[in-house]
């Protein structure tokens, strides 16, 4: 993972509620999977704010992009939607996530995309990625209305061309429609292994993609399971995933003393200079890294706390910590020693922290 600074190549209203804004990444190289997401961190009243967005973009397009959906509450999606226009710079740490399209995959079986509201961005961005193959994907999308169902026009144009099949279902009460691939009304357990029975050729080698509103996904997932659809074959994306209680971890109780490397901002002589800082703090018996840090005064980014944003990021130069979830991470981010503070626990008094 790495920080940007990009700057707003356009701006395209998707709905009444979302748009996607391309990035102009300039000079600067950058390389993402499609499915992973980015972090934008933003300043807003002296709060700083760090929030996710997952990539609506292929790899190989010339300017990144992501798609921002309205949220009752939300801070920094309100705000960006608000004066998204007047914004000409954004501060970018990216790439996160390992929900991602295996191209070994997508060359030896059937793509199912099962998506709900903004879940469809990562969705996207893998449905855009996958060239040729004699395999043709099927959406599976709900909304609530045509109107409102993001990157309506361009699967429209892909389902046109025969290049995607499409089952929508729109929830409005007063949706009607005559077409057979739209339902009216909230998707079933059984209308959804009826549409996967009839428009996948192989329902057992096929892969799953699914990403939407947790209860949504849920009802994917249990319509998947009870086709027999093997679990190494869903993969999930959860914008918030279920916890693991820290306070069901089995410790042995003991205070571990924890080496961390880290930078400091401080001015001296009314310039702003960076000092590199190590600290000996101690991590009481279930208390995260991040937790223990805070409680030391050491400064590291973060947000969402539940490992999926990924901002507070480090490296782990030695000893031994568990990981209770590690979404936000690659398999090769881990085996280069990377982990969520907010989600490790230190198992050892060898362990060594370096905040990047």
């Amino acid at each position: 993972m790495k920080k940007y600074t990009w700057r707003t190549h356009k701006i395209i209203k998707e709905t009444k509620d979302a748009i996607t804004i391309c990035f102009d990444p300039g000079h600067q190289k950058f390389a993402y999977l499609p499915g992973q997401y980015l972090n934008i961190r933003i300043s807003l009243n002296g709060e700083l704010l760090i929030r996710s967005y997952s990539f609506c973009s292929k790899p190989s397009d010339e300017f990144p992009a992501i798609t921002i959906k309205r949220v009752i509450g939300g801070k920094m999606s309100n705000f960006i939607l608000d004066n998204a226009a007047d914004i000409e710079t954004w501060e970018i740490e990216a790439p996160f996530g390992n929900f991602v399209l295996d191209k070994s995959i997508v060359e030896q079986s059937e793509i199912v995309l099962l998506a709900g509201g903004s879940g469809i961005s990562p969705l996207f961005s893998m449905l855009k990625s996958i060239e040729n193959t004699n395999q043709i994907p099927l959406l599976v999308y709900s909304n609530k209305l045509p109107q409102e169902t993001i990157f309506w026009n361009e699967l429209e144009t892909m389902h046109t061309n025969e290049k995607l099949n499409i089952c929508y279902s729109f929830t409005d009460p007063e949706f009607i429609s005559t077409k057979i691939n739209h339902i009216a009304g909230r998707f079933s357990l059984l209308v959804l292994r009826s549409v996967i029975k009839r428009l996948v050729s192989a329902v057992n080698d096929a892969h799953y993609y699914i990403c939407g509103p947790t209860g949504l996904m849920d009802l994917y997932k249990d319509a998947l399971t009870g086709l027999k659809i093997p679990e190494e074959n869903i993969h999930m994306e959860y914008f918030d995933p279920i916890q693991i209680d820290a306070n069901d971890m089995e410790t042995d109780c003991t205070t571990k003393d924890v080496i961390v490397n880290y930078y400091e901002d401080n001015y001296v002589n009314d310039e702003m200079q960076t000092f590199e800082c190590t600290s000996l703090i101690e991590v009481q018996p279930r208390q995260s890294l991040l937790g223990a840090m805070k409680a030391h005064h050491i400064k590291v980014p973060s947000s969402c706390r539940k490992g999926t944003c990924g901002a507070c990021w480090a490296v782990k130069t030695g000893g031994e910590i568990r990981m209770l979830h590690s979404g936000a991470l690659t398999e090769q981010d881990i085996a280069e020693g990377i982990i969520l503070l907010c989600q490790s626990y230190p198992l050892n008094a060898d362990v060594c922290i370096t905040v990047q």
